[in-house]
């Protein structure tokens, strides 16, 4: 069997919660072991394109969706569903935990970033479970590690941008413009992003 037919383009988007670390080495792991999982909970069950989970990395999900690729405006719907479901559960920690909502998360020490990035992957069954194999897939992880200031933000790639053309994807916020970074990696070299911040009167 020829190579190329274990290869096949994929969407990957990646809600990663920002100042996680900070929060699990600072606050009271038995309340946070409680909320942390229910967050992640809420976005998964925020994930209203269907989209299949690769794995689940502690502060981040990764989100994958092979053939036809969903439009930019389902995209940017996506993101805003992940964000609000996000931003709707702090809101409930403050109700339900106000103690520690004070102490921890009322100066948004908790964000949320979303990565989102499209290239080719191949896959293996391991024990059971399907696991992505590829650069675009080292591309995803690594840029959840990158050199925006921001807390809060959503990332495209110029990979996915030049597959949706970037001016459908720009021309559905109306908030602020699009700021360009790039990363250089190892064997890999530069990988250039758009990104937009993100807050939480984004309009659904």
């Amino acid at each position: 069997m020829d190579q190329k037919d274990d290869l096949f383009p994929a969407l990957f988007c990646v809600p990663d919660l920002t100042g996680f670390t900070q929060l699990i080495a600072t606050a009271d792991i038995s309340i946070s072991k409680e909320i942390i999982p229910a967050l992640l909970r809420k976005l998964i069950d925020a994930n209203i394109l269907k989209l299949q989970i690769a794995e689940i990395e502690g502060d981040a999900i990764f989100f994958y969706r092979t053939g036809r690729l969903p439009s930019a405006r389902q995209i940017v719907k996506q993101c805003r569903t992940f964000y609000k479901a996000f931003t709707d559960y702090i809101t409930q920690i403050k109700k339900t935990h106000p103690e520690y909502y004070e102490k921890h998360l009322s100066d948004g020490e908790l964000g949320l970033k979303i990565i989102v990035h499209y290239g080719i992957v191949s896959t293996a069954n391991i024990k059971g479970r399907t696991k992505l194999l590829g650069e675009d897939v080292i591309i995803a992880h690594k840029l959840l590690k990158n050199k925006i200031k921001d807390s809060e933000y959503i990332l495209f790639t110029e990979n996915y941008l030049k597959k949706t053309r970037s001016t459908n994807t720009e021309k559905l916020f109306n908030w602020a413009k699009f700021k360009e970074g790039c990363e250089t990696y190892d064997f890999i070299g530069e990988v250039r992003y758009k990104y937009i911040k993100i807050h939480s009167d984004t309009d659904q």
